[in-house]
């Protein structure tokens, strides 16, 4: 792989995102889609590797000490959510997971992407966690499945198989942006991103959620 410590990589670049405290510097994988309100498509733009920073000790900063080992370079794209003095919370997807950290501000050029309502339909993956969205005689349905600590894990790590959770229910739709009211998650499209915020764990066994930056399959 061309990214070092890597684990795994539409709407414009927020200026600002949600005004939040001014100690609420956590940036990380796990939270990224609870732990931003708005989100928006940008591309790394600029010469060299792009390091994610850290979210403690001082972080983010110049130092290098705030360097994260994984990086992206110029011409990804990457998902975008709230910033932080000239830093914004960044994330890069890929099949087999991600990275997230903050993210100089000047390293991120904008990507608009319209909304379009057919953009909303398929199937959704991150990781184990899978989303499919579908038509529906009331409008969009979407069903899905989450689990912990994964969908197959190894007798030593889980005996009894895998918790799980189930989401079955229509899709109400604004935009880019829509909820399903039953487990009360909501989601927020960039074309082939889908961000799944589930803060309130209605429909999920223990430890799971079907909060995630998820890709579209087949693509």
């Amino acid at each position: 792989m061309r990214r070092t410590a890597l684990v795994a990589g539409l709407a414009m670049l927020s200026p600002a995102g949600p005004v939040r405290a001014e100690n609420d510097g956590m940036c990380r994988n796990g939270m990224f889609a609870e732990g931003n309100d708005s989100f928006a498509l940008a591309r790394i733009t600029g010469p060299g590797k792009a390091h994610f920073l850290d979210d403690m000790n001082g972080c983010p900063g110049p130092s290098a000490a705030c360097r994260q080992k994984a990086y992206v370079l110029p011409g990804d794209r990457v998902v975008t959510g709230r910033s932080r003095g000239g830093y914004v919370c960044t994330y890069f997807p890929n099949k087999v997971g991600g990275s997230a950290g903050w993210m100089p501000r000047e390293r991120l050029a904008p990507l608009a992407m319209p909304p379009r309502p057919a953009h909303w339909l398929g199937s959704w993956a991150d990781g184990d966690n899978w989303l499919r969205i579908g038509r529906s005689k009331a409008g969009l349905r979407v069903t899905g499945m989450a689990f912990w600590p994964s969908a197959r894990p190894s007798l030593q790590d889980r005996p009894g198989g895998p918790n799980m959770g189930e989401i079955d229910g229509p899709l109400r739709v604004n935009g880019t942006r829509a909820e399903e009211p039953s487990c009360r998650v909501t989601f927020h499209l960039l074309g082939d991103v889908l961000i799944a915020s589930d803060p309130h764990r209605v429909c999920d066994g223990m430890n799971v959620t079907f909060s995630g930056v998820y890709l579209r399959k087949g693509r």
